[in-house]
């Protein structure tokens, strides 16, 4: 009987580590899909910033144009703004004075240089004092409505018009 016995025991203590087994795999699979979810969601804010900080350095330049008076091309002068972070990036990607002027549209938006994806990288960098790579962004031009749309693979896009100003941030669908 004693072998019965232990023969129970040692099944019941096999059992009960297959069970803790179990919970302990459902608790971790529970934290990892949280915290994937959440890694996901760190290149959307990521974009989401720099959503914003287009349309703040939007503002800044067509408030720019408008204290200039209205002109047809505008420098910008990022490279005057002291010691930030701003200095860094305008030397990490080599952005001179002299290429830091951009033609405005009537209406006070910055127009593109060229009209394809070079123009439209030209103009994120000259606006954002840093290139599409920080962001690991694809750059696609639509002609007729002149339209630079910005894009990543899980993030979304942000989307320039050229003629009226206009930016949309469209969230990706992962």
């Amino acid at each position: 009987m004693q072998k019965q016995q232990k023969s129970e025991s040692d099944l019941l203590r096999t059992y009960g580590r297959i069970i803790t087994l179990t919970l302990v795999l459902v608790i971790m699979a529970v934290i990892a899909s949280k915290h994937f979810s959440s890694v996901e969601s760190i290149g959307t804010k990521g974009l989401q910033l720099e959503h914003s900080r287009l349309l703040y350095v939007l503002a800044m330049v067509k408030s720019q144009w408008l204290s200039q008076g209205r002109p047809s091309a505008l420098k910008l002068s990022w490279e005057e703004t002291g010691v930030g972070s701003a200095n860094r990036q305008l030397d990490e990607v080599k952005v001179q004075p002299q290429n830091n002027i951009i033609q405005m549209s009537p209406q006070g938006w910055p127009l593109l240089n060229s009209s394809d994806e070079a123009g439209c990288r030209a103009l994120w960098q000259q606006l954002m004092a840093s290139g599409l790579h920080d962001i690991k962004a694809d750059v696609f031009y639509q002609k007729e409505p002149e339209i630079c749309r910005f894009t990543t693979d899980q993030s979304g896009s942000i989307s320039y018009q050229a003629s009226s100003g206009r930016v949309i941030f469209l969230e990706g669908s992962g």
